[in-house]
């Protein structure tokens, strides 16, 4: 279902009017005209607003938006065949920015919680400079991909991307959320199949997924991860690119925890 990331709550005429890019987005991509219904997701409940397109205003490039009925609440929000999706953290050791532009939607698309750049050995100096500064707030393109993912998507979640950090550092922050970890590999040694991880670990509700930039994971940052208690994961398959690599594995995590009563592993 599409939806509209609101960034402020109704008035108290229950309206809200929305301008600058989200008002050209509105207008512009999604094609709205006055009367059209509108679902908004609200930032302070979360909950999914159905609402009415009262006034598209081309010269001052505003989107006038009203609640259609009665203020929707968490009871109501949601279709009743929504999945709820496991907590997913994604540590991705940063590409170029084109890829991480690439990476940041697709894990929003999925449905992934957080999203943290790690800086690692392998990860160029300028894509490190970019994501420091997207994930600082001094560039607002992440936030802006977000939005449009969720509204494409209708995630729920609101997904977020933390500020970049070096490997020490994002190990840390899995430790303080009491996360088990897991990072894909392209190395065979050493490594086990996602069951295999998956069934020996106690809590499987919430996981930090590593992935590497361009050039992969150093053997030293893999060594230095295994110490923490991080799973390096082995996919049995074609070498994939870092943004194919993030993608897949999230798909593959995501998609094993929501099935976790299904499936039994076996020696």
């Amino acid at each position: 279902m599409r939806q509209f990331i609101s960034e402020v709550e109704p008035d108290g005429d229950g309206c809200i009017l929305v301008q600058g890019k989200k008002a050209h987005h509105l207008a512009e991509v999604l094609r709205v005209k006055a009367g059209d219904m509108v679902y908004a997701r609200l930032p302070e409940t979360g909950v999914l607003q159905p609402m009415t397109v009262a006034k598209v205003d081309g010269s001052k490039k505003t989107v006038l938006l009203q609640v259609a009925g009665d203020f929707a609440d968490e009871k109501n929000d949601e279709p009743k065949n929504t999945v709820q999706l496991p907590e997913i953290w994604l540590f991705q050791f940063v590409a170029k920015p084109p890829k991480m532009d690439l990476i940041i939607r697709q894990a929003t698309e999925c449905g992934v919680l957080n999203i943290v750049p790690v800086e690692g050995k392998f990860c160029q100096g300028g894509a490190v400079e970019s994501a420091k500064k997207k994930s600082s707030g001094r560039d607002d393109r992440w936030t802006r991909i977000i939005s449009e993912a969720r509204e494409q998507s209708g995630s729920a979640l609101p997904t977020k991307v933390m500020p970049c950090v070096d490997l020490e550092s994002a190990m840390d922050i899995m430790s303080e959320e009491r996360m088990p970890g897991i990072v894909l590999y392209e190395q065979t040694g050493g490594t086990k199949t996602l069951g295999k991880a998956l069934a020996d670990m106690n809590e499987i509700n919430r996981v930090a997924l590593f992935v590497g930039a361009e050039g992969g994971i150093s053997p030293e940052e893999i060594e230095s991860m295994q110490k923490k208690g991080i799973v390096p994961v082995h996919f049995t398959t074609n070498i994939l690119r870092c943004e194919t690599a993030a993608l897949y594995g999230i798909a593959v995590l995501q998609n094993a925890l929501v099935e976790k009563e299904l499936w039994q592993f076996k020696e």
